[in-house]
């Protein structure tokens, strides 16, 4: 996930040091687990570091190889959920959309679902006109759950420069540089800022050298304050000769 600007940066008097108080989390996908071992991300360790985790569940018609895996890791270690897809213009918006709601089931997470657009494919699903089919898709299935947009700057610009209608939903923006983000005109404001593509890996129990770091903008009581703690699982428990049932909450 990431953006290189097509034009000269603007200059911008702010510098990113004045959000190191902000709430930070980090975005993982299947590029943070290696293949060929056993070993899958270590959300127990990410969970000493942050509160929260925004996990890809996949692109186009298919599901992240871990996403699975990740999504119920993720819970056990009690960290705040969100999901991305990354949407890809050589398949139709519908059904990427029934895809994506497919794969989190019953368990969307608590923070937002968000709609991943900087694909450079050049299919024939581009434009925003896909985009809205693809998000109002999501809605119909479902209506109750918040969705956001991830995107740059300049290619937002590019290709869905003034269409109001993603307004609506919060921002996601990938800008690198050192000063505040660039925001679309549309937005008044970002609700994360993904600042950074080369975050340290191994510190947040990934496997890859590099991770995706965000910031949230606010605060991690105002990060804990928006978003619901993940619900318990429950797992059942039971010893042969056992009369009774037990339970066990696992976090």
């Amino acid at each position: 996930m990431s953006e290189q600007p097509c034009q000269p940066k603007p200059v911008i008097r702010q510098k990113r040091t004045q959000f190191l108080a902000n709430f930070k989390l980090p975005d993982v996908s299947f590029w943070q687990d290696d293949p060929t071992t056993l070993q899958p991300i270590n959300f127990q360790q990410m969970a000493t570091l942050t509160r929260g985790v925004i996990i890809r569940a996949g692109q186009g018609a298919f599901e992240d190889r871990v996403f699975n895996t990740s999504w119920g890791n993720a819970r056990q270690a009690g960290l705040i959920r969100g999901s991305y897809w990354f949407y890809d213009s050589r398949v139709n918006p519908k059904r990427q959309a029934e895809k994506y709601v497919e794969v989190l089931g019953s368990d969307p997470g608590e923070m937002e679902m968000w709609c991943d657009f900087e694909d450079r494919y050049g299919g024939p699903f581009g434009g925003w006109r896909n985009w809205f089919d693809f998000m109002e898709r999501i809605r119909a299935l479902l209506p109750e759950k918040q969705l956001g947009v991830y995107t740059g700057y300049y290619y937002w610009q590019e290709f869905a420069a003034g269409v109001n209608y993603f307004a609506r939903y919060p921002l996601w923006i990938a800008w690198y540089n050192p000063t505040p983000p660039l925001i679309p005109p549309i937005w008044q404001d970002w609700l994360m800022w993904q600042f950074t593509d080369d975050g340290d890996g191994a510190l947040f129990g990934v496997e890859s050298r590099e991770i995706d770091l965000n910031y949230f903008n606010g605060s991690e009581a105002e990060f804990l304050a928006r978003y619901p703690a993940p619900q318990a699982q429950a797992t059942l428990l039971a010893k042969f000769g056992d009369t009774l049932v037990e339970y066990r909450r696992v976090l």
